[in-house]
């Protein structure tokens, strides 16, 4: 079994930022051979959300946009994924076609911790097995 290791990575958070860190993420996996294909797709997925509603709503009106994730895998089968932001949190109004990516997250990831003082920070923690 591979033990405790670590992937950290800073971006200014534009659209076009998200899909290489979520490729990134995806190396990670892969590298640990520890995550079967559909639990993969399943937090590849859910961590997609938490980057895509970084460069959509965090930085709204500010030219300040960073971006960071940091994922380890630990030694008792599970991922913990951080994202965080250092703009600020908008509570929204429901819209139609529209707020699912919490939604998609909290229904893949084990747990799902969301704190917004200074900025925005998501923490998804995923078990390695293919069931949740």
């Amino acid at each position: 079994m591979m033990g405790y290791s670590e992937l950290r990575i800073n971006r200014i958070a534009r659209p076009e930022a998200a899909r290489p860190m979520r490729h990134a993420v995806a190396a990670f996996l892969a590298a640990s051979g520890r995550v079967d294909d559909s639990r993969n797709d399943d937090i590849l997925t859910a961590v997609g959300e938490a980057l895509a509603n970084v460069v959509e709503h965090a930085y709204e009106g500010t030219d300040h946009n960073e971006i960071e994730l940091f994922a380890r895998l630990e030694k008792n089968d599970t991922l913990a994924v951080d994202v965080f932001d250092r703009g600020t949190f908008i509570e929204r109004s429901p819209r139609p076609n529209r707020g699912f990516g919490m939604k998609i997250v909290k229904a893949i990831a084990h747990d799902v911790s969301v704190n917004v003082e200074d900025g925005t920070h998501v923490r998804m923690i995923f078990t390695l097995l293919s069931a949740k």
